[in-house]
């Protein structure tokens, strides 16, 4: 079973900086949570070692790589769950995230592509495997939920903003 680790305020403190900022440097972290440097930099690295922290990382920005559709698919394959043909389309570039799901489908599939001329002829890729029901995403203002961060407390306003361009 899988353990659960009790966090105490400076914890929870660190954590909402890192998540806010992976690069903030620990002196920062410090002056803002009350504690020495050190005991960031031992804190951080106790995080680490429990597993809480998995990897600092970036969020890149599909769009200005030119990856401005995106979709989700469910996909039920034609053969076992197991087989080859579900490799492959877990591995195709156009997935950037992949769920085994219970439902109708096997997989939920989150897929970035250039165009809706790419999008159909990934979703024409995939029919050779199996079968997909898919929707576009139109706004992704409130993806990847922060932990320790404030999601904001308008959720509506905050992807209405994005739809009227303000």
């Amino acid at each position: 079973m899988r353990q659960v680790h009790e966090l105490d305020r400076v914890d929870r403190e660190i954590l909402r900086l890192l998540e806010a900022d992976a690069r903030t440097p620990n002196s920062e972290i410090a002056r803002t949570v009350g504690v020495s440097a050190v005991t960031v930099a031992d804190r951080i690295a106790r995080l680490r070692d429990i597993g809480l922290i998995e990897r600092f990382t970036i969020h890149i920005d599909p769009g200005k790589l030119g990856f401005d559709t995106a979709a989700i698919v469910h996909f039920e394959p034609n053969s076992a769950p197991h087989s080859d043909d579900v490799g492959h389309i877990a591995n195709h570039p156009a997935v950037r995230s992949c769920y085994k799901i219970t439902g109708d489908a096997l997989l939920l599939l989150v897929l970035r592509v250039r165009d809706s001329t790419e999008l159909n002829s990934v979703l024409i890729q995939f029919n050779e495997y199996g079968r997909t029901h898919s929707s576009l995403i139109l706004t992704s203002e409130l993806e990847q939920r922060p932990w320790f961060n404030d999601w904001p407390s308008q959720p509506m306003q905050a992807l209405v903003r994005r739809t009227r361009g303000y």
